[in-house]
Order: structure tokens, then C-alpha cells, then sequence
């Protein structure tokens, strides 16, 4: 009987593990959504966010619908929340979901001391929707692991890193 329990459970984790999304699924899906500007091959380099967390390599969308009417936010917020899910658990670095906030962060390595990262992000209060898709080491991605992740006000989710290093 436990050979049977435990072949059962076998199939059922290869199969919700064929059935995961990778990050460049995710990421198409969430570009193929109506009205993201793609900075599609914009190299995430320089003084900025997604470079001080030591990504690389990088390509980010983003829809920005403040001025957008109805339910619109809506869809873009439940299309991130539905691929969020379709991503594998064990791969989850960070989560914060709270009110209209929705900010998730996957990573798995692919060399030595290299991982892919998929940062995903809503904010129905701002009318945010975003996706990155990029490259972190080993050092930032152990960062971002104790990364604290706090709402903004007005919408939208903060990242510290270090906040207790003194």
C-alpha cells in the first residue's frame, strides 16, 4: 500500500512540475497582455532599481493605467495573480500579497554561482502592472532572500535589503 501511496504521489509531483510555466512563458504572457509597453531588450544596467539588486542581462514590461477606467486594473491584476500560480513554489524567493498588492520574486540557478530571476508586480491602487525577467548571482540573490518588502503608500511594494546592518 505505501508503494502505491508513494508512486501516486510521484506521478502527481512530474506532473505538476511538467505542467509549471518557465520564466520566459511567464514573461511572454504577461507581455502579450494588452497595453504593455515592452522596454523589450532594454538592458537593466546603470543607476538603477533593478541594478542595485544586482540584476543583469535584463528585460522588463510594464503596463501604467492610472487614468484607465472600470475594471481595467482588474485583469492585469488577476492575469499576474493566475501566472504567479502557475509558477513552481519550490522556486518562490520573496511574496508579499496584501490589499491591491501583488509582488513575487522566482529565481533558479542556471550556472555556477548565476540564477534566472522573474519578478513580478501589481498594484491595483496605482494601476501598476510590471514583469522582469533577468539575471542575479548567488550574493544579491541570498540579498534578496532577507530583502524586507513593505507597501508603498500610493501603491506598490518596497524592497530593503540591509535594513538591520549596523
Amino acid at each position: 500500500m505505501k508503494k502505491i501511496i508513494f508512486l501516486l504521489s510521484l506521478l502527481l509531483s512530474i506532473t505538476v512540475s511538467t505542467n509549471a510555466l518557465t520564466y520566459e512563458e511567464a514573461f511572454s504572457s504577461i507581455k502579450d497582455l494588452p497595453n504593455m509597453k515592452g522596454v523589450e531588450g532594454y538592458e537593466i544596467s546603470g543607476n538603477n532599481d533593478f541594478a542595485a539588486l544586482g540584476i543583469t542581462d535584463g528585460q522588463l514590461i510594464l503596463w501604467d493605467g492610472e487614468t484607465a477606467i472600470d475594471k481595467e486594473t482588474e485583469v492585469y491584476g488577476n492575469t499576474i495573480y493566475k501566472i504567479m500560480g502557475e509558477l513552481p513554489v519550490a522556486e518562490m524567493v520573496q511574496c508579499r500579497i496584501g490589499g491591491q498588492n501583488l509582488f513575487a520574486i522566482f529565481a533558479k540557478p542556471v550556472s555556477a554561482d548565476m540564477n534566472q530571476i522573474l519578478i513580478l508586480s501589481d498594484s491595483g491602487g496605482a494601476g501598476f502592472t510590471g514583469a522582469m525577467i533577468g539575471h542575479i548571482n548567488d550574493r544579491d540573490l541570498a540579498a534578496l532572500r532577507k530583502a524586507i518588502l513593505l507597501p508603498r503608500e500610493g501603491g506598490g511594494t518596497a524592497v530593503y535589503i540591509d535594513v538591520f546592518n549596523f
